[in-house]
């Protein structure tokens, strides 16, 4: 027995009046007490719903709605049991239980008494069609959640084992007195996650699975909340360099070389102007140095760096090619989309079966930006977050937003080594968060950086980066600084 959940039965009446007169018992239902008088009453639930439930629904099998999370939705737990219907209120959870079948094969034994349906049950219960009513969400999934629980079925648990569902779902259907014709429409929706059949959708998620380019739908809500904000934010707007002055080329020159630096490929300023310049490699380091030649090969060049996509396939195919030339020192995974799942530190980025589907989903979103600073910010977040290749991922997400700046006649965004925590801080933030705040902040600071260098020439651009702490590298060095203050945009 729970030492905080007294039950009728549990001691005799006459005690149990006594110790609520006293204080040292509290009702949270009839017949149900708690000896804990300190927390709220919902409090009490939350932490003991399982013996609650279990003790006043015993063999309850917890399905419909309530199978998706193993609990309340909105305040309200969904049970079927081998019984009468019947409700209970508690504090901040009301229990409805339905009359059908109790626990079946499959179904997972709970502490307290109560079962959870079992995967294929669940899918096949929440066929049935409901109604919402008295303000309580509808008891099954609607067709629309339904079909989206399915995606990420699939996703998650693969092919296979959502095969297996279906399986399974087809046994135990007589048994649920789930309709054939219901069991039947859960097959072809399992079969359009898997690819073996066709069926109208209204989840994109889905479709784009039965069209061959599965995404991830949590990623595209993330991008969605970029975009929301992006929209939202103050204009941002500073000219960029002449694409056939020399600044242009100067300004080239640092990008490379602080873009692969903050990623770990160091070299000194002497080094890699010899490697950029004079096409010098540094002794065993070849694969490095032809990274940061890669990269001024493709940010140096104008035309290039004025390209942006008009489809998906566009855009996936310029993200390939540039990720070639940038890694052009590395042939083996030069342009080609990563196989093995990639993550840093404690984010997971998409999985490589989506992520030509993702990148796609994730660029139709550039039409809701109207200037080249929102799109810039957009797609850099878009590829980093997305990380489609073993290496070079940062890089390359940063050519592709300052892409978007050149195309749109703006000042590109440099990242030096003096901001890399919080660069990386700021991307975490919408990564792990869903915050985009701090990184359109760290953006717009970056942008306004950058404008204030003074590109003419690289005497005079190094010196205005050192006196601007551009170069520092460890933790408790002084902060990265404007030059002057930052006129209106």
């Amino acid at each position: 027995m729970d030492n905080e959940i007294v039950f009728a039965g549990d001691m005799p009446s006459q005690t149990i009046s006594d110790m609520v007169r006293r204080s040292d018992l509290r009702p949270l239902a009839r017949g149900i007490y708690t000896t804990d008088t300190a927390s709220s009453p919902e409090a009490v639930v939350a932490r003991h719903w399982h013996t609650i439930v279990g003790h006043e629904f015993p063999d309850a099998v917890i399905t419909d709605r309530s199978a998706l999370t193993g609990g309340k939705v909105d305040g309200y737990l969904y049970l079927s049991r081998d019984g009468r219907p019947r409700e209970l209120a508690l504090p901040g959870l009301e229990v409805l239980a339905r009359r059908g079948a109790g626990p079946l094969d499959g179904d997972l034994q709970l502490p307290g008494g109560l079962w959870q349906a079992s995967r294929a049950r669940a899918l096949a219960e929440n066929m049935r069609p409901s109604r919402s009513r008295g303000g309580r969400p509808r008891r099954t999934l609607d067709d629309h959640e339904i079909d989206a629980w399915i995606e990420w079925l699939c996703r998650l648990e693969g092919e296979g084992r959502l095969t297996e569902y279906r399986y399974q779902a087809e046994r135990l259907g007589p048994q649920l007195g789930v309709a054939a014709g219901l069991i039947g429409a859960l097959g072809r929706k399992i079969g359009a996650a898997i690819g073996s059949q066709q069926i109208p959708t209204s989840n994109r998620a889905l479709a784009a699975r039965q069209a061959g380019l599965p995404f991830d739908p949590d990623r595209i809500e993330r991008f969605d909340a970029l975009i929301t904000a992006l929209r939202s934010a103050a204009p941002q707007s500073r000219h960029g360099l002449a694409p056939d002055s020399s600044a242009f080329s100067v300004q080239a020159f640092w990008e490379a070389y602080f873009s692969n630096y903050i990623e770990g490929t160091t070299f000194t300023v002497d080094e890699a102007k010899s490697i950029v310049f004079d096409g010098a490699l540094v002794a065993n380091r070849a694969a490095d140095s032809h990274d940061i030649l890669g990269t001024y090969a493709i940010v140096a060049d104008p035309g290039e760096m004025s390209r942006t996509a008009d489809t998906p396939d566009e855009f996936v195919d310029l993200l390939r090619a540039r990720h070639a030339t940038l890694m052009g020192g590395r042939p083996e995974i030069a342009g080609v989309f990563k196989e093995m799942p990639n993550q840093a530190g404690m984010t997971l980025f998409v999985d490589p079966a989506l992520v030509d589907g993702t990148l796609r989903e994730g660029w139709r979103r550039l039409a809701e930006l109207d200037t080249a600073w929102e799109r810039a910010v957009y797609t850099m977040f878009l590829v980093s977050e997305i990380h489609p290749f073993t290496d070079g991922n940062g890089r390359i997400a940063r050519v592709m937003m300052n892409a978007e700046l050149v195309a749109g006649h703006q000042c590109k965004i440099i990242v030096p080594t003096g901001f890399r925590s919080d660069y990386l801080s700021a991307l975490r933030r919408l990564s792990r968060d869903d915050d985009p705040s701090v990184y359109v902040k760290a953006l717009r600071f970056l942008h306004d950086y950058t404008a204030q260098i003074e590109w003419t020439s690289h005497e005079a651009a190094e010196a205005d980066l050192r006196s601007t702490n551009a170069f520092e590298e460890t933790d408790d060095a002084p902060r990265l600084k404007l030059l002057r203050p930052v006129p209106p945009a």
